[in-house]
């Protein structure tokens, strides 16, 4: 049962084991945010540690020199898929970026999937199974509904097969190291800090501009 629960497990796990935020930030030229409006929408670049574990598993390589973008205060990296369209302008590769991280997902929501469903399948089966052994009332002998216990049995192993079919398509630790990596964070050669940088001061602007109309009177 613990192998079926695998596929859901992930799921649940946030970025925080292989995406650390670094203290200081890398200010734009726009300078600080002024006022709540703002404050809510303005993104920062810090240093960032990335964790990228090794194929055994057993092993991660820690990589300091990254970048992430983060709101003001926040400790968690804001996603760089839904920011492509306006950061293809500073970083090309962000497609290829995108891609990667959609592939991985389509592939763990798959797993969580078939790890569901092989849960309710055994479920199912096992109950079904179990019921067809009763009692007879009248003569107080054991009776077995073999047309029942035989679905039930075929249920539950038909549940575990779906279990070990998520798990088989369930991406590894390495690989979901390597996808928080390219969900959040900037790493050179490949991603310059100048340009995450010059990007946020475009993306800052627009946020003042915005904000400046909603306060306009």
């Amino acid at each position: 049962m613990r192998l079926l629960c695998g596929p859901l497990l992930f799921l649940t796990l946030g970025c925080a084991s292989t995406i650390t935020r670094l203290d200081g930030e890398f200010p734009a030229p726009i300078g600080p945010a002024r006022g709540p409006c703002e404050q809510a929408q303005w993104l920062v670049v810090a240093p960032t540690r990335v964790q990228l574990i090794e194929h055994s598993g057993q092993r991660s390589t820690p990589r300091d020199d990254g970048v992430a973008l983060y709101k003001i205060g926040a400790q968690h990296p804001e996603p760089i898929p839904p920011l492509a369209d306006s950061l293809r302008s500073q970083l090309p590769g962000v497609d290829q970026r995108v891609e990667q991280v959609r592939s991985y997902d389509r592939r763990t929501w798959t797993a969580a999937g078939l790890g569901a469903a092989g849960l309710i399948a055994i479920g199912v089966g096992t109950g079904l199974f179990v019921s067809a052994f009763k009692t007879d009332p009248v003569t107080e002998k054991p009776t077995t509904d073999g047309t029942q216990a035989g679905i039930g049995a075929g249920l539950a192993l038909t549940g575990f097969g779906l279990g070990l079919a998520g798990l088989a398509v369930n991406p590894g630790q390495a690989q979901r190291s390597q996808v928080d990596a390219a969900r959040y964070a900037f790493l050179p050669p490949k991603d310059s800090r100048e340009n995450v940088v010059t990007w946020t001061q475009t993306y800052n602007q627009a946020v003042r501009a915005r904000c400046g109309r909603a306060t306009a009177p």
